[in-house]
Protein backbone atom coordinates (compact mmCIF):
# COMPACT_ATOMS: atom_id res chain seq x y z
CA UNK A 1 0.00 0.00 0.00
CA UNK A 2 2.80 2.46 1.02
CA UNK A 3 4.34 1.81 -2.49
CA UNK A 4 0.80 2.66 -4.29
CA UNK A 5 0.23 5.56 -2.36
CA UNK A 6 4.32 6.88 -2.73
CA UNK A 7 3.71 6.35 -6.52
CA UNK A 8 1.78 9.25 -6.55
CA UNK A 9 2.35 11.96 -3.79
CA UNK A 10 5.60 13.62 -3.07
CA UNK A 11 7.41 12.43 -0.26
CA UNK A 12 6.44 14.94 2.33
CA UNK A 13 2.72 14.50 1.59
CA UNK A 14 3.13 10.76 2.03
CA UNK A 15 4.13 10.98 5.81
CA UNK A 16 1.90 13.60 6.19
CA UNK A 17 -0.55 10.72 5.57
CA UNK A 18 1.82 8.27 7.35
CA UNK A 19 1.15 11.00 10.21
CA UNK A 20 -2.66 11.83 9.80
CA UNK A 21 -3.78 8.22 9.06
CA UNK A 22 -5.44 5.93 11.46
CA UNK A 23 -2.73 2.91 11.94
CA UNK A 24 -4.18 0.37 9.65
CA UNK A 25 -5.92 2.69 7.60
CA UNK A 26 -2.86 3.43 4.71
CA UNK A 27 -3.94 1.65 2.07
CA UNK A 28 -5.10 3.17 -1.28
CA UNK A 29 -8.85 2.68 -2.04
CA UNK A 30 -9.04 1.33 1.32
CA UNK A 31 -12.64 2.28 2.56
CA UNK A 32 -12.71 3.88 5.80
CA UNK A 33 -14.42 2.38 8.81
CA UNK A 34 -16.46 5.04 10.07
CA UNK A 35 -18.32 4.10 13.97
CA UNK A 36 -20.80 6.00 15.73
CA UNK A 37 -18.13 6.41 17.95
CA UNK A 38 -15.38 7.88 15.29
CA UNK A 39 -14.21 10.93 15.09
CA UNK A 40 -13.74 12.89 11.48
CA UNK A 41 -11.21 15.04 11.47
CA UNK A 42 -11.59 18.78 9.77
CA UNK A 43 -8.30 18.87 7.37
CA UNK A 44 -7.96 22.57 5.95
CA UNK A 45 -4.66 21.85 5.04
CA UNK A 46 -4.43 21.80 0.74
CA UNK A 47 -1.27 19.38 0.87
CA UNK A 48 -2.45 16.73 3.28
CA UNK A 49 -5.95 17.17 1.24
CA UNK A 50 -4.55 16.73 -2.13
CA UNK A 51 -2.59 14.02 -0.58
CA UNK A 52 -5.67 12.04 0.64
CA UNK A 53 -7.56 12.65 -2.66
CA UNK A 54 -4.41 11.55 -4.41
CA UNK A 55 -4.20 8.01 -2.54
CA UNK A 56 -7.58 7.02 -4.26
CA UNK A 57 -6.19 6.19 -7.63
CA UNK A 58 -6.16 2.56 -8.66
CA UNK A 59 -2.44 1.52 -8.59
CA UNK A 60 -3.05 -0.86 -11.20
CA UNK A 61 -4.44 1.99 -13.87
CA UNK A 62 -3.20 3.99 -16.79
CA UNK A 63 -0.65 6.44 -14.58
CA UNK A 64 -2.49 10.12 -14.79
CA UNK A 65 0.30 11.98 -16.12
CA UNK A 66 -0.85 15.35 -17.05
CA UNK A 67 -3.99 17.35 -16.68
CA UNK A 68 -4.96 20.94 -18.28
CA UNK A 69 -7.99 23.10 -16.61
CA UNK A 70 -9.10 26.29 -17.82
CA UNK A 71 -9.77 27.54 -14.72
CA UNK A 72 -6.72 27.26 -13.24
CA UNK A 73 -5.61 27.86 -17.03
CA UNK A 74 -2.58 25.75 -16.03
CA UNK A 75 -1.48 22.40 -16.59
CA UNK A 76 -0.59 19.62 -13.47
CA UNK A 77 1.88 16.72 -13.86
CA UNK A 78 0.76 16.03 -10.06
CA UNK A 79 -2.00 13.27 -10.18
CA UNK A 80 -3.09 14.45 -6.84
CA UNK A 81 -3.56 17.75 -7.86
CA UNK A 82 -5.89 16.48 -10.87
CA UNK A 83 -9.40 17.56 -9.15
CA UNK A 84 -12.56 19.79 -10.27
CA UNK A 85 -14.43 21.59 -8.02
CA UNK A 86 -17.41 19.98 -6.20
CA UNK A 87 -19.62 22.39 -7.60
CA UNK A 88 -18.94 21.87 -10.78
CA UNK A 89 -21.86 20.89 -12.63
CA UNK A 90 -20.32 17.79 -14.66
CA UNK A 91 -20.94 16.38 -10.99
CA UNK A 92 -23.90 18.57 -9.68
CA UNK A 93 -26.15 17.72 -12.53
CA UNK A 94 -23.94 15.59 -15.16
CA UNK A 95 -24.05 18.41 -17.65
CA UNK A 96 -21.31 17.94 -19.55
CA UNK A 97 -19.70 15.88 -22.54
CA UNK A 98 -16.87 14.54 -23.33
CA UNK A 99 -14.24 12.77 -26.07
CA UNK A 100 -10.93 11.00 -26.43
CA UNK A 101 -7.97 11.26 -28.59
CA UNK A 102 -4.58 9.12 -29.07
CA UNK A 103 -1.43 10.81 -28.86
CA UNK A 104 1.26 8.46 -31.00
CA UNK A 105 4.41 8.75 -31.92
CA UNK A 106 4.31 12.27 -30.83
CA UNK A 107 1.47 13.17 -33.27
CA UNK A 108 -2.33 13.37 -32.24
CA UNK A 109 -4.34 10.69 -33.74
CA UNK A 110 -7.96 12.15 -35.21
CA UNK A 111 -8.17 14.97 -33.39
CA UNK A 112 -10.28 16.72 -35.41
CA UNK A 113 -12.65 13.92 -36.08
CA UNK A 114 -13.00 13.76 -32.55
CA UNK A 115 -13.33 17.43 -31.83
CA UNK A 116 -16.19 17.55 -34.92
CA UNK A 117 -18.02 15.09 -32.70
CA UNK A 118 -17.10 16.82 -29.48
CA UNK A 119 -18.97 20.62 -30.39
CA UNK A 120 -21.36 18.71 -32.27
CA UNK A 121 -22.06 16.98 -28.34
CA UNK A 122 -21.46 20.36 -26.60
CA UNK A 123 -24.40 21.93 -29.77
CA UNK A 124 -26.68 19.22 -28.11
CA UNK A 125 -26.43 19.72 -25.17
CA UNK A 126 -26.67 23.42 -25.20
CA UNK A 127 -23.52 24.10 -23.47
CA UNK A 128 -21.49 26.96 -23.47
CA UNK A 129 -18.39 27.58 -24.82
CA UNK A 130 -15.47 28.30 -22.17
CA UNK A 131 -13.03 30.39 -24.20
CA UNK A 132 -13.48 33.75 -25.87
CA UNK A 133 -15.00 34.39 -29.05
CA UNK A 134 -17.07 31.91 -31.59
CA UNK A 135 -16.59 28.07 -32.07
CA UNK A 136 -13.85 28.35 -34.31
CA UNK A 137 -11.65 30.32 -31.54
CA UNK A 138 -12.57 27.70 -28.89
CA UNK A 139 -11.45 24.83 -31.52
CA UNK A 140 -8.21 26.90 -31.77
CA UNK A 141 -7.88 27.54 -27.79
CA UNK A 142 -8.81 23.57 -26.92
CA UNK A 143 -6.34 22.35 -29.57
CA UNK A 144 -3.52 24.79 -27.80
CA UNK A 145 -4.33 23.41 -24.60
CA UNK A 146 -4.53 19.61 -25.12
CA UNK A 147 -1.25 20.04 -27.15
CA UNK A 148 -0.04 21.54 -23.77
CA UNK A 149 -1.20 19.12 -21.66
CA UNK A 150 0.52 16.45 -23.94
CA UNK A 151 3.91 18.12 -23.98
CA UNK A 152 3.65 18.52 -20.23
CA UNK A 153 3.34 14.44 -19.81
CA UNK A 154 6.14 13.66 -21.55
CA UNK A 155 4.81 10.57 -23.50
CA UNK A 156 5.33 10.14 -26.98
CA UNK A 157 2.14 7.74 -27.03
CA UNK A 158 -0.96 8.38 -24.77
CA UNK A 159 -4.72 8.21 -24.46
CA UNK A 160 -5.86 12.25 -23.86
CA UNK A 161 -9.41 12.61 -22.82
CA UNK A 162 -10.72 16.04 -22.64
CA UNK A 163 -14.33 17.35 -21.32
CA UNK A 164 -16.91 20.35 -21.67
CA UNK A 165 -19.13 21.53 -18.62
CA UNK A 166 -21.31 23.66 -17.52
CA UNK A 167 -18.53 24.98 -15.09
CA UNK A 168 -18.59 25.31 -11.54
CA UNK A 169 -20.15 28.40 -9.67
CA UNK A 170 -23.14 26.77 -7.90
CA UNK A 171 -25.93 23.96 -7.11
CA UNK A 172 -28.33 25.06 -9.82
CA UNK A 173 -29.98 23.08 -12.48
CA UNK A 174 -29.13 25.37 -15.30
CA UNK A 175 -25.66 26.54 -16.42
CA UNK A 176 -26.91 30.37 -15.17
CA UNK A 177 -24.27 31.96 -12.85
CA UNK A 178 -21.59 28.97 -13.67
CA UNK A 179 -18.50 29.36 -15.42
CA UNK A 180 -17.82 26.77 -18.43
CA UNK A 181 -14.71 24.39 -18.14
CA UNK A 182 -12.81 22.42 -20.29
CA UNK A 183 -10.44 19.77 -18.77
CA UNK A 184 -7.75 17.73 -20.58
CA UNK A 185 -6.18 14.34 -19.46
CA UNK A 186 -3.46 12.54 -20.43
CA UNK A 187 -3.06 9.32 -19.13
CA UNK A 188 -0.78 6.27 -20.33
CA UNK A 189 -1.98 3.88 -22.94
CA UNK A 190 -4.90 2.00 -21.40
CA UNK A 191 -3.67 -1.03 -22.50
CA UNK A 192 -5.90 -3.77 -22.71
CA UNK A 193 -5.22 -7.46 -21.13
CA UNK A 194 -2.78 -9.49 -22.99
CA UNK A 195 -5.25 -12.61 -22.71
CA UNK A 196 -7.60 -10.77 -24.76
CA UNK A 197 -5.59 -9.99 -27.49
CA UNK A 198 -4.66 -13.82 -27.85
CA UNK A 199 -8.17 -15.36 -26.80
CA UNK A 200 -10.41 -12.73 -27.73
CA UNK A 201 -13.16 -12.32 -25.14
CA UNK A 202 -16.77 -13.78 -24.04
CA UNK A 203 -19.46 -11.54 -24.50
CA UNK A 204 -23.13 -11.36 -23.08
CA UNK A 205 -26.33 -10.00 -24.54
CA UNK A 206 -28.02 -7.44 -23.03
CA UNK A 207 -31.82 -7.05 -23.78
CA UNK A 208 -33.40 -3.44 -23.74
CA UNK A 209 -35.76 -4.54 -21.14
CA UNK A 210 -33.07 -5.53 -18.38
CA UNK A 211 -30.73 -2.52 -18.70
CA UNK A 212 -33.03 0.02 -20.84
CA UNK A 213 -31.60 2.21 -23.96
CA UNK A 214 -30.91 5.17 -23.59
CA UNK A 215 -33.07 8.21 -25.14
CA UNK A 216 -31.95 9.03 -28.55
CA UNK A 217 -30.72 12.56 -27.14
CA UNK A 218 -28.17 11.03 -25.08
CA UNK A 219 -27.57 8.03 -27.15
CA UNK A 220 -26.32 10.02 -29.81
CA UNK A 221 -23.99 12.18 -28.25
CA UNK A 222 -21.20 11.52 -26.35
CA UNK A 223 -22.88 12.62 -22.79
CA UNK A 224 -20.73 12.68 -19.24
CA UNK A 225 -23.37 10.26 -17.70
CA UNK A 226 -22.72 6.72 -18.56
CA UNK A 227 -24.23 4.95 -15.77
CA UNK A 228 -26.42 2.81 -17.99
CA UNK A 229 -22.93 1.89 -19.80
CA UNK A 230 -21.97 1.26 -16.45
CA UNK A 231 -25.05 -0.93 -15.31
CA UNK A 232 -24.59 -2.35 -19.17
CA UNK A 233 -20.74 -3.29 -18.17
CA UNK A 234 -22.25 -5.15 -15.21
CA UNK A 235 -24.70 -7.40 -16.43
CA UNK A 236 -22.43 -8.61 -18.50
CA UNK A 237 -20.17 -9.70 -15.84
CA UNK A 238 -23.35 -11.17 -14.26
CA UNK A 239 -23.98 -13.05 -17.43
CA UNK A 240 -20.17 -13.99 -17.99
CA UNK A 241 -19.44 -11.24 -20.52
CA UNK A 242 -17.12 -8.55 -20.64
CA UNK A 243 -18.54 -5.20 -22.00
CA UNK A 244 -22.56 -6.44 -23.02
CA UNK A 245 -23.80 -6.28 -26.49
CA UNK A 246 -27.30 -3.97 -25.96
CA UNK A 247 -29.93 -6.33 -27.91
CA UNK A 248 -33.93 -4.20 -28.63
CA UNK A 249 -36.13 -6.75 -26.63
CA UNK A 250 -38.67 -5.90 -29.26
CA UNK A 251 -37.32 -6.51 -32.72
CA UNK A 252 -34.27 -8.75 -31.59
CA UNK A 253 -31.98 -6.01 -33.37
CA UNK A 254 -28.30 -5.13 -32.26
CA UNK A 255 -27.33 -1.63 -30.83
CA UNK A 256 -23.81 -1.10 -29.27
CA UNK A 257 -21.65 -2.08 -26.50
CA UNK A 258 -21.02 -0.11 -23.50
CA UNK A 259 -18.46 1.48 -24.96
CA UNK A 260 -17.58 0.27 -28.28
CA UNK A 261 -19.27 -0.80 -31.43
CA UNK A 262 -20.41 -3.63 -32.76
CA UNK A 263 -19.18 -5.76 -35.89
CA UNK A 264 -20.23 -8.95 -37.22
CA UNK A 265 -18.50 -10.90 -40.36
CA UNK A 266 -21.67 -12.41 -42.04
CA UNK A 267 -20.57 -16.66 -44.01
CA UNK A 268 -21.53 -14.67 -46.76
CA UNK A 269 -18.19 -12.65 -46.02
CA UNK A 270 -20.45 -9.34 -45.38
CA UNK A 271 -18.67 -7.10 -43.05
CA UNK A 272 -22.03 -5.34 -41.14
CA UNK A 273 -22.37 -3.09 -38.19
CA UNK A 274 -25.86 -1.73 -36.69
CA UNK A 275 -26.48 2.03 -38.01
CA UNK A 276 -25.70 5.27 -35.67
CA UNK A 277 -29.37 5.21 -35.00
CA UNK A 278 -29.66 5.66 -31.40
CA UNK A 279 -26.33 4.71 -30.95
CA UNK A 280 -22.85 7.23 -30.85
CA UNK A 281 -21.57 8.15 -34.23
CA UNK A 282 -18.52 5.83 -33.32
CA UNK A 283 -15.63 7.40 -34.80
CA UNK A 284 -13.43 4.34 -34.63
CA UNK A 285 -16.06 2.46 -35.79
CA UNK A 286 -16.21 4.96 -39.29
CA UNK A 287 -12.58 4.68 -39.22
CA UNK A 288 -12.51 0.62 -39.30
CA UNK A 289 -15.21 0.64 -42.10
CA UNK A 290 -13.10 3.08 -44.52
CA UNK A 291 -9.76 0.70 -43.25
CA UNK A 292 -11.92 -2.35 -44.56
CA UNK A 293 -13.10 -0.73 -47.54
CA UNK A 294 -9.87 0.26 -48.68
CA UNK A 295 -7.45 -3.01 -47.78
CA UNK A 296 -9.89 -5.70 -47.33
CA UNK A 297 -12.73 -5.96 -49.59
CA UNK A 298 -12.94 -8.04 -52.91
CA UNK A 299 -13.82 -5.85 -55.85
CA UNK A 300 -14.41 -2.72 -53.95
CA UNK A 301 -18.18 -1.56 -53.51
CA UNK A 302 -20.08 -1.62 -50.14
CA UNK A 303 -22.85 0.54 -49.35
CA UNK A 304 -21.68 3.90 -47.98
CA UNK A 305 -23.80 5.68 -45.39
CA UNK A 306 -24.36 9.75 -45.47
CA UNK A 307 -22.34 8.88 -41.85
CA UNK A 308 -19.36 8.05 -43.09
CA UNK A 309 -18.72 10.15 -46.33
CA UNK A 310 -16.84 12.84 -45.23
CA UNK A 311 -14.16 10.27 -44.13
CA UNK A 312 -13.89 8.20 -47.29
CA UNK A 313 -12.40 11.14 -49.41
CA UNK A 314 -9.06 9.12 -49.91
CA UNK A 315 -7.77 6.93 -52.81
CA UNK A 316 -9.45 3.43 -52.49
CA UNK A 317 -6.63 1.15 -52.78
CA UNK A 318 -6.80 -2.08 -55.32
CA UNK A 319 -7.78 -4.71 -52.98
CA UNK A 320 -5.03 -7.54 -51.47
CA UNK A 321 -3.77 -10.68 -53.09
CA UNK A 322 -5.66 -12.40 -50.83
CA UNK A 323 -9.16 -10.03 -50.11
CA UNK A 324 -10.94 -11.40 -46.69
CA UNK A 325 -14.31 -9.15 -47.50
CA UNK A 326 -16.81 -9.75 -49.92
CA UNK A 327 -18.96 -6.41 -48.55
CA UNK A 328 -18.98 -3.89 -46.17
CA UNK A 329 -22.44 -2.27 -45.31
CA UNK A 330 -24.18 -0.67 -42.52
CA UNK A 331 -27.38 -2.21 -41.83
CA UNK A 332 -29.29 -3.57 -38.81
CA UNK A 333 -27.70 -6.60 -37.35
CA UNK A 334 -29.97 -8.83 -35.29
CA UNK A 335 -29.15 -11.46 -32.55
CA UNK A 336 -29.47 -14.36 -34.62
CA UNK A 337 -27.38 -13.03 -37.05
CA UNK A 338 -24.10 -12.40 -34.19
CA UNK A 339 -24.97 -15.48 -32.98
CA UNK A 340 -24.66 -17.35 -36.89
CA UNK A 341 -21.63 -15.06 -37.43
CA UNK A 342 -18.17 -15.94 -38.42
CA UNK A 343 -16.86 -13.19 -36.12
CA UNK A 344 -18.13 -11.00 -34.04
CA UNK A 345 -15.73 -7.60 -33.42
CA UNK A 346 -16.20 -5.09 -30.95
CA UNK A 347 -13.97 -1.80 -31.90
CA UNK A 348 -13.38 1.35 -30.14
CA UNK A 349 -10.82 3.67 -28.58
CA UNK A 350 -9.34 4.42 -32.26
CA UNK A 351 -7.16 1.40 -31.97
CA UNK A 352 -8.94 -1.18 -29.77
CA UNK A 353 -10.44 -4.12 -31.64
CA UNK A 354 -11.99 -7.17 -29.61
CA UNK A 355 -12.60 -10.61 -30.79
CA UNK A 356 -16.02 -11.77 -28.88
CA UNK A 357 -15.44 -15.78 -29.05
CA UNK A 358 -18.58 -16.36 -27.66
CA UNK A 359 -21.82 -15.03 -27.03
CA UNK A 360 -24.02 -15.73 -24.47
CA UNK A 361 -22.32 -19.12 -24.10
CA UNK A 362 -22.24 -20.24 -27.67
CA UNK A 363 -19.03 -20.39 -29.88
CA UNK A 364 -18.55 -17.86 -32.67
CA UNK A 365 -17.07 -18.70 -35.57
CA UNK A 366 -14.74 -21.82 -34.41
CA UNK A 367 -14.24 -20.16 -31.07
CA UNK A 368 -10.99 -18.18 -31.82
CA UNK A 369 -10.16 -14.77 -33.12
CA UNK A 370 -10.66 -14.58 -36.92
CA UNK A 371 -8.80 -12.96 -40.19
CA UNK A 372 -11.12 -10.23 -40.40
CA UNK A 373 -10.71 -8.85 -36.74
CA UNK A 374 -6.84 -9.63 -36.74
CA UNK A 375 -6.75 -7.70 -40.11
CA UNK A 376 -8.79 -4.66 -38.91
CA UNK A 377 -6.64 -4.51 -35.58
CA UNK A 378 -3.42 -4.48 -37.60
CA UNK A 379 -4.75 -2.18 -40.13
CA UNK A 380 -5.29 0.42 -37.31
CA UNK A 381 -2.56 0.69 -35.08
CA UNK A 382 -0.85 0.98 -38.28
CA UNK A 383 -2.90 3.72 -39.18
CA UNK A 384 -2.56 5.16 -35.81
CA UNK A 385 1.64 4.93 -36.25
CA UNK A 386 2.28 5.47 -39.52
CA UNK A 387 -0.76 7.19 -41.35
CA UNK A 388 -0.69 10.69 -42.18
CA UNK A 389 -4.20 12.19 -43.20
CA UNK A 390 -5.66 12.09 -39.33
CA UNK A 391 -2.42 13.03 -37.64
CA UNK A 392 -1.68 16.59 -36.26
CA UNK A 393 2.23 16.99 -34.49
CA UNK A 394 2.84 18.41 -30.94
Amino acid sequence: AGAAVGAVVAPRLYRALLKYWDAGTVQARAPPVVTAQSTIRTVNDGELWAARHGAAADPDAAPFVAFYSSIAHAVTTRAELMTLPVHDHAVVRGHAVFDTCSLSQNRLYRLRIHLDRFFASARAARLPLPFAGDEAANRVAMTAAIRAACKASGRADADVRFWLTAGPGNLGVTPDGCRAAFYVLVTGNMALPAAWALSGISEASIPSDVVPFKPPLLAELKSNNYMLNALTVMAANDRGGTFGIGVDAETGLLTESSVLNVMIVGADGVLRTPPFERILRGTTARKTLELARRHLLAGGGGHTSDDLKEEEQHQQAPPPPTALLKGVEQTPVSLEQAYAATELILVGGDTHCLACTSLDGKPIGDGTRGPVGRALEALLEADAADGDDDHEPL
